[in-house]
């Protein structure tokens, strides 16, 4: 920054201050944009918990910085036409607008290379998006007049599913569940994690390399067809989904290493879909983008 520019830095930072002219001439879009661009990713770090190298001394630091350069903006654009050396008032215009450029790049740099230090650790992310799906479907839920029972197992781990894939199973198993449910009867959702020893079965190879799993377990009336009987006795098992729709959900729950199971219970009144997918051994973090 040229000696004008620092001038006006050390008398801002002992006396700083805002003009607001509503006639002062339009000022370098890029400086606003800039300017903007800073405070937005301050206001992101201020509200996200989860960047522990964004610290609320750096994020004042920053905010101070960018205080002191919207106010030497503002004092050049109300300065500018106002000098009896136009020439020379151009110039300090052009040159402050400049410097104002070159350290809004700057902070905004850092302010990018901090939040790659900043990873942001991925949690409770299948009851998120279970979360997601339920406000999506809620008006169909109240139409029907059916009320949703949910028991969710506390702090579940992360599973190897890709959200956009979780979300369209839950998405579609909920929607059958919605579509096959007799009015004003109750749909129950629940989670939890099943570990090694207690479990069997077709899965036990896959267990044994990914160690533990979830359970989505989504239970709800079963409606009967009228020419089946009502005293036909069959436990709960696994049997292939009849439905077009659960075999796709299907497909994609065997490509993410999961099991899926749809059965009923012995009275044939409710039907179960059990969902299982092997937990994520890994800490999975994202770098959230603050542009």
């Amino acid at each position: 920054m040229n000696s004008i520019g620092k001038d006006l830095v050390i008398k801002m930072e002992w006396s700083p201050f805002k003009i607001e002219n509503d006639s002062k001439p339009s000022e370098s879009s890029s400086v606003k944009d800039g300017l903007e661009s800073i405070q937005s990713k301050l206001d992101y770090f201020t509200n996200e918990p989860s960047a522990p190298f964004i610290t609320p001394f750096f994020i004042e630091l920053v905010q101070r910085i960018k205080n002191n350069l919207d106010s030497i903006k503002n004092y050049t654009q109300i300065s500018r036409g106002k000098f009896s050396d136009s020439e020379f008032g151009e110039q300090y215009y052009r040159t402050v607008i400049e410097d104002i450029e070159k350290m809004e790049m700057v902070l905004n740099s850092l302010i990018e290379y901090m939040g790659l230090h900043s990873p942001i650790r991925k949690m409770n992310t299948v009851h998120t998006i279970i979360e997601a799906v339920l406000k999506k479907y809620q008006v169909k839920l109240e139409e029907k007049g059916v009320k949703l029972l949910k028991r969710f197992e506390k702090d579940l781990p992360e599973i190897v599913v890709p959200d956009e894939q979780l979300r369209y199973v839950l998405g579609s198993v909920l929607q059958y569940a919605i579509v096959v449910t007799p009015p004003h009867w109750n749909i129950a959702l629940s989670t939890k994690s099943l570990s090694l020893e207690k479990r069997t079965g077709e899965a036990e190879g896959l267990l044994k390399r990914e160690g533990k799993q979830i359970e989505i377990s989504v239970v709800f009336a079963l409606r009967r067809r009228p020419d089946e009987p009502a005293s036909e006795t069959t436990p709960i098992q696994k049997r292939e989904a009849p439905d077009i729709l659960l075999r796709f959900v299907k497909e994609v729950v065997l490509r993410n290493h999961g099991t899926m199971k749809v059965g009923a219970d012995e009275k044939r009144t409710k039907s179960l879909i059990s969902l299982r997918f092997p937990v994520e051994r890994r800490k999975v973090v994202y770098y959230q983008s603050v542009n």
